[in-house]
């Protein structure tokens, strides 16, 4: 092993168990970079990130190359024992093994090919998550040949309990990185949220592997070198699920919203240290809905539970939109039962699902059958969008002074409204398989591509504008456009995609598009002597061409081919086609 260049992984292991002066900053470097730059989502701070990881390998290379040539530069000239580094000396032998079965183990020094990690299925809590035992064991050793003090013996790492020397055996805690997400449930019950998560962190091939693994090094005469071993802590797993029904949440403009469900069938299971034990039997409940998304909602493994959200904070930001601090309070804010309503269909199959550790083997073994998620989407409803409307249009505070002063209410009006509809189908698919086996063989990432895996999603909600407002005998009548285009309603634009990237693998695309409100208004005045009044305003929707009116001998004229005012309600967001 002597003279081999370290990676980011054998790096941290040297690190962690010499004694050699190291800057301040590289065990933090190489234990964080490497978790953080596989969540990193933008590729210019990714790069940056991975340069500099680079930089600290490369400074452990260089250290570690000074460590052996002082080693071995002895005042006699010679060394005073034949070690290498990364190979067997004053200690020969060292296994990792489950502490529940001693045939699930990987041994140091790793031959050709051989494994290096041990991969540990997590149940019991610790410190609020599952956890799992790893045994650390010298197994064949002698004295050291140059009578260092505590050498031979192991240095732990990651480890979620105790990471000090280990002179021959002890036992270590591993917890799993993957944390639950049964207690921030929004739009569907924890249960569902956890049975998605699992059967999608199942199939994922990035859930296995490194990501600042516990790990364990040799500690000897000239060092560990590039040796150790890992331990792969993964939550245990073990889920049947069947269950259709539909789940409604209601958005409103001046409180929580609502949620409400109608779920029949049964999910049961176990994962991590949690038992899943759910059934309905189809009665409807209704309860309160968080505001706003969680931190964690963009979960890995979840990408349906990820669009379903987006929907749901759009509609959250148009109703809390339309809601301003000074908002006004009176009849009219009641007047359009501002409110707009979220329905998803559901169906969830699991026949089987099941992770667990390999007997006489380090690796895991995966079995999944009749796995399917289906849902289907509707959005109906309508939202108030009075105190938005006369925030941005100009004749708006002489409007709002006039309602607020009930002498003066009856000379002013004005209305502005959306109506939003819209309909979308979302499906997650996975094929079967009987067994799988996961962990150091070189083809099961491979095998992950023969399992059909498909998850694709796609909405659209249009949303229709009236608004019209007047002072006295002046009247305005609004025409309602999407901020890109001519059209007579808006939209908000979803979708989600399973696309494969270069070397054939999967990655998710999320896709979010709103078009904008932009009203355009023309003015009429109409006035008769005799008390008679006509408008124009069908006129406005047809082809804003000028318009004359006469009524009691007065003549009303309106040029609808320019507008008046201009009034941008809600700015675009995102890009008509910006799939990320």
């Amino acid at each position: 092993m002597a003279g081999t260049t370290m990676n980011a992984n054998e790096a941290l292991l040297w690190a962690v168990g010499s004694d050699m002066p190291k800057p301040p900053m590289m065990l933090n470097t190489l234990t964080m970079y490497p978790p953080m730059i596989e969540a990193e989502s933008s590729p210019g701070r990714r790069r940056m990130l991975q340069q500099q990881l680079d930089q600290v390998v490369e400074q452990a290379n260089g250290l570690r190359a000074r460590e052996e040539a002082e080693v071995f530069d002895l005042a006699n000239g010679g060394a005073a024992c034949d070690c290498a580094p990364g190979e067997p000396c004053c200690l020969k032998e060292f296994v990792i093994e489950d502490s529940e079965d001693a045939s699930r183990k990987v041994t140091w020094p790793v031959v050709e090919n051989g494994p290096r990690t041990l991969f540990l299925t997590c149940k019991d809590p610790y410190g609020g998550q599952p956890s799992a035992k790893a045994k650390l064991k010298i197994t064949s050793k002698e004295d050291c040949k140059q009578g260092r003090e505590g050498v031979p013996s192991l240095q732990p790492s990651s480890f979620a309990d105790d990471n000090s020397v280990i002179p021959d055996s002890d036992e270590r805690i591993v917890t799993t990185p993957f944390q639950m997400p049964a207690l921030s449930g929004k739009i569907l019950p924890p249960e569902v949220i956890t049975a998605v998560y699992i059967l999608g962190l199942a199939i994922q091939a990035s859930t296995y592997r490194g990501r600042s693994l516990p790990s364990a090094g040799p500690c000897q005469c000239v060092g560990m070198g590039t040796g150790g071993l890992l331990v792969c802590p993964l939550p245990h797993a073990k889920l049947e699920a069947e269950l259709e029904g539909s789940l409604g949440i209601t958005i409103f403009s001046s409180r929580l919203p609502s949620m409400s469900a109608k779920l029949t069938g049964k999910i049961t299971g176990e994962v991590g240290n949690q038992t899943l034990e759910f059934e309905k039997s189809g009665e409807a409940e209704e309860k309160d809905a968080p505001e706003t998304r969680a931190e964690e909602a963009a979960r890995e493994g979840s990408p349906l539970i990820t669009f379903i959200e987006d929907i749901q904070d759009a509609m959250n930001g148009l109703a809390g939109e339309s809601g301003s601090a000074d908002a006004l309070r009176g009849p009219q804010q009641d007047e359009f039962g501002s409110s707009i309503g979220i329905e998803l269909r559901l169906g969830l199959k699991i026949g089987n699902l099941e992770l667990k550790g390999k007997e006489a083997s380090p690796d895991l073994s995966l079995a999944l059958s009749g796995c399917e998620v289906t849902y289907g989407l509707a959005v109906t409803g309508k939202m108030d969008l009075l105190d938005l409307f006369l925030s941005r249009f100009p004749r708006g505070p002489e409007i709002r002074r006039r309602l607020a002063n009930s002498d003066n209410a009856v000379s002013a009006s004005a209305q502005c409204a959306i109506e939003v509809g819209g309909e979308g189908d979302l499906s997650y698919g996975i094929g079967d398989i009987a067994s799988l086996t996961i962990g150091n063989p070189d083809d099961w990432e491979a095998r992950f591509e023969e399992i059909e895996q498909t998850f694709t999603a796609q909405a659209k909600i249009t949303g229709k504008v009236y608004a019209e407002a007047r002072i006295e005998a002046e009247t305005w009548f609004f025409k309602a456009e999407a901020a890109a285009g001519a059209s007579v309603s808006t939209g908000w634009h979803f979708g989600g995609r399973v696309v494969r990237s270069a070397g054939s693998s999967r990655k998710i695309e999320r896709l979010y598009h709103f078009e904008g409100i932009i009203l355009r208004a023309y003015a009429t005045v109409s006035v008769s002597a005799a008390g008679s009044k006509s408008d124009s305003s069908s006129d406005v929707f047809g082809d804003y061409a000028s318009s004359r009116s006469v009524s009691g001998g007065v003549t009303s004229t309106s040029n609808l081919a320019e507008p008046d005012y201009t009034v941008e309600i809600m700015p675009p967001e995102g890009e008509e086609d910006g799939w990320a």
